[in-house]
């Protein structure tokens, strides 16, 4: 109480020193009220500086920092001042009155007390009100909103909103807000109603989630009433795009990760995509920032068959179904170059004579180019030439003089738009010259006939060809022939003579040794002598019964496997790993379904020819590698088509 009587006389002292500004402020009547100290813009300039409220200059109310800030960790914008926004948090120096009656109107005085300055006084006279009627918002068909929202509504859409306030009080204000800004004040008014008005013409999609209050204040310090709704629309999508980061290019059978972006769709889309006329299943679907994103992820792997497809990235929006919105790219299906050879050829070279090796590949697209990397790192560049008779596959030539500096690995490797070769085609230079002596065997010796079979050696860089020479005890030549692959058949062979024959390769640089084989130990096998007994007739007979029995076997279980394979083939179900195409071709499917994979018409093509002899690759038997001077030779019997191949779908 002493204090409290201190205060008052410190306060009454400085009242009547100096004269002081009132000013004049409305409560109403039942509600809460907020009375500012000097306009909200006290600032406290020190831990001893305070603020003190007096009613009627006797009764002391309310005083900051008080005990419960005390209590509390002292930070700069509560003890020093505010920096409270508006709606936020309130000022700590202002003085709260709950429920407002009439004993609360009167004078209010607020000191603050400086630490480094003089005390301030600020004078506040309250007066009070009634409350103003309830704001009421009606569309523009008189309806009531009672829901909080409009809508939803489409761009382009037409709107007016009515705020009728039931009251007659002189001084009551009634106006509108959009988003916390004031749009628009009460125009209209009669005895008793006061209405503000507003229309949204042709709306935008500003107009997304807008929050609109209809307000009517007639008082100072308290708040005031409010009648408030969102607009609600539905919106097409901004923008679609399918997000490959400028790049086009697909690897066959290579897994990646697509995105399709939907920017502004209300309500958030549906996303489908599409490659070609086949609709895919998206392996994740997410959104963003507030639904304002939908990010829909696709893992694609596609085939060759599937290159220069659109693939396709659709959003539907539920209220729009009559509207396509979509993006589509044009994908580019292929793989790098890979060399057709896995092994490493040997290409025998002569100092200052022309020499030509020959590159091929499968790529998609065409290469741009050849580079051929010698082992001194000289690097050379070549045109590309297409294969005839295959869709992807391509060759080079390289034709240059050999210096000793090329001798070593020598290196090929192709380039596309997909990337370089990642695995090269590799060579090795040695030295060229004549070829090497042939290993040479009898086979099989007739009468009167000699059968030689030789396994050619190192060719020497160019094609070779091998000579049989046979010639008598006298050194008169008998038989003289050749044959590019080393095979010879020999007839008119005179028996019990003694005779030796002359093996040599040869090519165009030379020939090589001779290897000699002696042949007067060779007998002759005739079908005529035989030291065997007769067979009896009886064996002949059980033979013959063995052989049946045999027969009668193999069609039995012949019959048995076409009718297995007809029962599956009726059945197919039977077999849940075997789906069915819609060309009608059954392929074998993994665990997962087709859609997950997303692979669609992937195949792996598997070339009939890779049990044959490569005819780009240098064979078991060397043969012409250089393109310069080269015979081709033609084997007699292909039993290798050359262009077959079968693909496997999984």
């Amino acid at each position: 109480m002493l204090s409290f009587g201190l205060w008052y006389f410190v306060i009454a002292a400085a009242s009547t020193a100096a004269d002081t500004e009132v000013v004049v402020l409305r409560a109403v009547r039942g509600r809460n009220a907020r009375l500012p100290c000097g306009q909200g813009k006290v600032f406290l300039d020190g831990p001893d500086s305070y603020v003190l409220w007096v009613k009627n200059e006797r009764d002391v109310l309310y005083r900051f920092p008080n005990n419960e800030t005390d209590n509390r960790a002292f930070a700069s914008d509560r003890v020093y001042g505010t920096t409270c926004e508006s709606g936020s948090c309130h000022d700590g120096t202002a003085l709260l009155l709950k429920h407002v009656s009439d004993d609360d109107a009167g004078t209010y005085r607020c000191r603050v007390h400086y630490q480094a300055s003089p005390s301030v006084d600020h004078v506040v006279d309250l007066k009070l009100v009634d409350s103003p009627g309830a704001p009421k918002i009606y569309n523009e068909n008189n309806e009531l909103i009672k829901l909080g929202y409009v809508g939803p509504i489409s761009l382009g859409a037409n709107l007016t909103f009515v705020c009728k306030v039931a009251d007659d009080q002189p001084k009551t204000l009634v106006y509108w807000r959009r988003n916390g800004a004031v749009i628009k004040r009460a125009e209209a008014a009669r005895s008793g109603l006061l209405i503000a008005e507003i229309r949204v013409v042709n709306a935008t999609r500003n107009e997304l989630d807008a929050h609109y209050e209809c307000l009517a204040q007639n008082a100072d310090v308290t708040d005031p009433l409010t009648a408030s709704f969102v607009v609600k629309m539905f919106l097409p999508p901004m923008r679609v795009e399918i997000r490959l980061n400028n790049n086009l290019n697909f690897e066959a059978g290579q897994p990646r990760v697509v995105d399709c972006v939907v920017v502004g769709c209300v309500p958030p889309p549906s996303i489908t995509w599409h490659l070609g006329d086949n609709m895919l299943r998206p392996s994740v679907h997410k959104e963003l920032h507030d639904g304002n994103y939908t990010v829909s992820s696709l893992t694609l792997a596609p085939s060759l068959r599937d290159n220069k497809h659109d693939l396709t990235c659709r959003a539907h929006n539920s209220h729009l179904p009559n509207d396509l919105f979509e993006n589509k790219v044009k994908l580019n299906v292929g793989f790098r170059p890979f060399c057709l050879s896995n092994r490493q050829d040997d290409v025998g070279a002569v100092h200052g004579e022309a020499e030509t090796v020959t590159c091929v590949v499968e790529a998609s697209p065409e290469p741009m180019q050849f580079s051929w990397t010698f082992a001194d790192s000289k690097t050379l560049y070549t045109s590309v030439k297409k294969v005839s008779g295959h869709n992807h596959r391509y060759m080079s030539s390289l034709t240059w003089k050999p210096r000793e500096e090329d001798l070593g690995q020598l290196v090929c490797r192709a380039t596309n738009s997909f990337g370089e070769q990642k695995r090269p085609c590799t060579y090795t230079i040695t030295p060229g010259g004549a070829p090497i002596s042939p290993e040479c065997v009898v086979i099989r010796s007739y009468p009167n006939v000699l059968r030689v079979q030789c396994k050619k050696a190192w060719n020497g860089g160019r094609p070779q060809t091998v000579h049989l020479e046979i010639v008598d005890e006298s050194g008169k030549l008998l038989h003289n022939v050749t044959d590019s692959a080393g095979h010879f058949h020999v007839t008119d062979i005179e028996d019990e003579r003694n005779l030796t024959a002359f093996v040599y390769a040869s090519n165009v640089r030379g020939r090589s040794q001779s290897r000699i084989m002696r042949l007067q130990s060779m007998k002759p096998l005739t079908s005529s002598v035989s030291d065997d007994p007769p067979i009896p007739t009886w064996t002949r007979w059980l033979e013959a019964v063995a052989a049946g029995i045999a027969v009668a076997v193999a069609i039995a279980s012949t019959a048995i496997c076409i009718k297995a394979f007809k029962s599956r083939e009726d059945f197919p179900d039977f077999s849940p790993d075997l789906v069915p195409r819609p060309d009608g071709v059954f392929h074998r499917e993994p665990d997962f379904t087709r859609e997950e994979r997303v692979l669609g018409t992937t195949n792996i093509t598997v070339n009939q020819l890779a049990a044959c002899q490569n005819q780009y690759a240098t064979p078991p038997v060397p043969s012409c590698r250089v393109m310069v001077g080269c015979a081709g030779h033609t084997p007699a019997n292909d039993s290798c088509p050359a262009t077959t191949q079968q693909s496997y779908f999984v």
